[in-house]
């Protein structure tokens, strides 16, 4: 019997299996970036966004 999945539950499911192999490669990824990449994997987030983002706080780190 196949269940019927909401799209949001896939994404879910997929970012989660994506965070849990990244674990196992010994990778944390906080709770915060989880919701990140859902966010993106949703399409609710732009992911050249986030990437600007980490750029410039990155950026910014470095000339401290």
């Amino acid at each position: 019997m196949c269940m019927k999945r909401t799209k949001h539950e896939l994404t879910t499911f997929k970012v989660r299996q994506a965070v849990g192999s990244m674990a196992i490669e010994g990778i944390y990824v906080s709770p915060r970036t989880q919701q990140t990449m859902e966010s993106v994997a949703s399409g609710s987030l732009s992911a050249a966004d986030v990437k600007r983002e980490l750029i410039a706080k990155y950026r910014s780190l470095a000339l401290a």
